[in-house]
């Protein structure tokens, strides 16, 4: 029985915008299927970034769409999970992947972490899995990967599929270290890794078929020394005991990626050998160029290179290292300037907190792919991991300290309810007074008046008698 395992496909990708390199994946892809079906497997499983973004492009899910309806016209079934480059991170979110249910595929996910089927069950094959999970959520992925390892006990040939980087393969950029894998598994049927890599580990082998085209031009040395392709896996028993064989089946890709050193010295004659090599090829090449040693101007030496290169290759990259750019030449690595993810990671190699570190490279790699969601839900998940008892004992603070200023505010009302019926009833007994003043001064106004006309009398009496008495 042999099965094929391939991964990182990233069907969709247009690296460096250019169409040309689009249909180089597509034409891999179906070179891939061709030669899975010649090789009359048994089954198919793809360790993740089927395509290069959670949401395809028509054309890279019809191409898909296609090499799969022939994989299943030749009775192979294909099982796949979902990479970090096909996986939205939300709840009840669904990788592309689920399209193709009714033309053979059977995805490996949460809610189906395993396969189940007649035929491997009648092999007493095991094969379960989990989709890319990123390293904030590592306790998460390793609880999932401590049930699968229960789960297969019972089997006597054992296959883990996953999509992670581990640290001893991918030591800058892993989400899981080697011993967080369970060792029970006959064989590890790996993604995420570019670079072909097969490796003795527990009970058996762990396999990163690298990804099946150029992604990076920082992959040109490994294709150049182990190829590109994916594996056929022959299992076979022998005295009870049960062996996994791995073929490397490698594929020739469309278009060389050539990575040229040059000697400023010895510009016009490299440059003539590199154009007579390059017009014996087939297809266009991407080429990595670099001008270094001697004391120059960039700009007139761009313009050389541009007016040959431009016409024979598909993409030129050049990078020059004069005397006076040499300083900052310490911070190119494969011919290339570090991009944002590898500063950010270098860094961060400083910063003594690694989880914040791990959110901010997942936040970065998210958020460079527009998954915004994806970024929400991570940045949630993190919150809620590591802040939420705080935030649990700050409510409980705060619930207390309204109750205090509750029962505060209720005293204070009452004591001023209190104060008001005083100062009423201050008010009540003023008025009171008041009245019986202004009702005295009333009734002594009256006497008063009273008074003044029986003096008026008098004097009116008075003055007529005088009057009298003059007359």
């Amino acid at each position: 029985m042999k099965f094929a395992h391939l991964s990182d496909t990233h069907l969709g990708y247009r690296q460096y915008g250019l169409i040309e390199r689009e249909e180089d994946f597509y034409n891999v892809f179906n070179e891939i299927v061709d030669k899975i079906i010649d090789e009359r497997v048994d089954f198919v499983i793809h360790s993740g970034d089927l395509f290069e973004m959670a949401k395809p492009s028509p054309n890279a899910l019809l191409i898909f769409q296609e090499g799969l309806i022939k994989i299943k016209e030749a009775g192979i079934p294909f099982y796949s999970i979902a990479g970090n480059h096909d996986t939205i991170m939300r709840q009840n979110a669904i990788p592309p992947q689920v399209l193709f249910k009714k033309l053979g595929l059977t995805l490996i996910s949460p809610k189906n972490p395993t396969i189940n089927s007649s035929f491997l069950r009648d092999n007493d094959i095991f094969i379960g899995g989990t989709p890319f999970i990123s390293k904030s959520q590592n306790s998460f992925l390793k609880s999932q990967l401590n049930n699968l390892s229960k789960k297969s006990e019972s089997f006597s040939k054992r296959i883990l599929v996953s999509h992670q980087g581990i640290d001893k393969y991918m030591p800058f950029e892993y989400e899981l270290e080697i011993g967080d894998l369970p060792t029970n598994f006959n064989y590890y049927a790996m993604g995420h890794v570019h670079n072909r890599i097969v490796d003795d580990f527990g009970k058996g082998k762990l396999v990163y078929p690298g990804s099946t085209e150029i992604w990076r031009s920082n992959e040109v040395s490994d294709y150049k020394k182990n190829g590109k392709g994916f594996y056929i896996v022959d299992i076979s028993e022998n005295d009870a005991e049960t062996n996994f064989e791995v073929e490397s089946i490698n594929i020739d890709l469309p278009r060389e990626f050539i990575n040229k050193t040059i000697e400023y010295g010895k510009l016009n004659s490299e440059l003539e050998s590199l154009e007579t090599y390059i017009s014996s090829l087939n297809n266009k090449p991407v080429l990595n160029i670099t001008v270094e040693n001697g004391s120059f101007n960039t700009g007139d030496v761009y313009k050389k290179l541009n007016n040959i290169l431009s016409k024979i290759t598909l993409m030129f990259r050049p990078t020059f290292r004069n005397e006076e750019l040499i300083k900052e030449e310490r911070y190119i690595e494969n011919n290339n300037s570090l991009e944002p993810r590898d500063l950010l990671i270098d860094s961060l190699k400083s910063f003594e907190n690694e989880d914040i570190s791990n959110l901010a490279i997942d936040l970065l790699d998210f958020l460079s792919k527009d998954k915004f969601e994806d970024s929400v839900k991570i940045s949630d998940s993190f919150y809620e991991e590591y802040f939420g008892q705080y935030e649990t004992e700050f409510k409980k603070i705060m619930k207390h300290e309204s109750k205090n200023k509750i029962k505060k505010t209720n005293k204070e009302t009452k004591d001023s309810k209190n104060i008001n019926e005083q100062d009423n009833f201050e008010n009540i007994n003023k008025d009171d007074n008041k009245k019986e003043e202004k009702g005295k001064g009333n009734k002594n106004n009256g006497i008063n008046k009273e008074k003044d006309k029986n003096l008026k009398n008098k004097d009116d009496n008075k003055f007529k008698q005088t009057t009298i008495n003059f007359n």
